[in-house]
C-alpha cells in the first residue's frame, strides 16, 4: 500500500468537490491544476476544512461513487505535478 502526502490528499479533496466530471480532468494535468485553484479560491481562507465537509457530505450522499471519484482525483493530482513549497529546517540564530 502506498502512502499519500497530506498536500496531495488536500489537493485531491479540492478536485473532488469541484464537481467537474472525471473525464474533464483525468487525462488533463492543466485542467486538474485549474480546477484545484478555482475550488480553493471559491472556498476561501478556510478552504481545506470546507472541502473536507463537502467531501464528507458527498460520501454520505453517493457512497457508491465517492471512492472511485476520490481515487481518480488522487491519480490526477499526482499526475499534475503540483509545485509545492516545503520550507527547510530553521537555523538557530545566535546572538
Amino acid at each position: 500500500m502506498r502512502s499519500t502526502s497530506r498536500v496531495t490528499t488536500t489537493l485531491a479533496t479540492f478536485l473532488f468537490v469541484s464537481q467537474a466530471p472525471v473525464a474533464e480532468f483525468a487525462m488533463n494535468p492543466v485542467r486538474t491544476r485549474e480546477l484545484v485553484h478555482e475550488t480553493a479560491a471559491r472556498l476561501g481562507s478556510n478552504g481545506a476544512a470546507a472541502a473536507l465537509g463537502e467531501a464528507a457530505y458527498d460520501y454520505g450522499k453517493h457512497p457508491e461513487d465517492a471512492a472511485a471519484r476520490m481515487r481518480a482525483c488522487l491519480l490526477a493530482v499526482e499526475a499534475a505535478n503540483f509545485a509545492t513549497f516545503v520550507p527547510g529546517p530553521r537555523m538557530a540564530v545566535s546572538r
